[in-house]
């Protein structure tokens, strides 16, 4: 005799829609004071790489002008 189990095999492309639930779910949360502080750590990780940029180019007496290299962001 053959065993037929019915085996619960979910619709196509159903946990797919369920991840994408959850992602727009967690995308509309409010920012908390958590990820306010890992942009803050971000933004300065990136200050302090252009400023180690800018010292190795005032280092470099091949680079020229570092003055006109480092132009304000803003």
């Amino acid at each position: 005799m053959t065993h037929t189990a019915n085996h619960a095999v979910p619709e196509p492309g159903k946990f797919r829609r369920a991840l994408a639930a959850a992602w727009a779910f967690l995308q509309a949360m409010e920012s908390t004071s958590f990820d306010y502080t890992l942009d803050r750590i971000e933004r300065l990780e990136r200050e302090v790489a252009r400023l180690k940029e800018e010292l190795r180019q005032s280092r470099d007496p091949g680079t020229g002008d570092v003055a006109s290299a480092a132009a304000p962001d803003h």
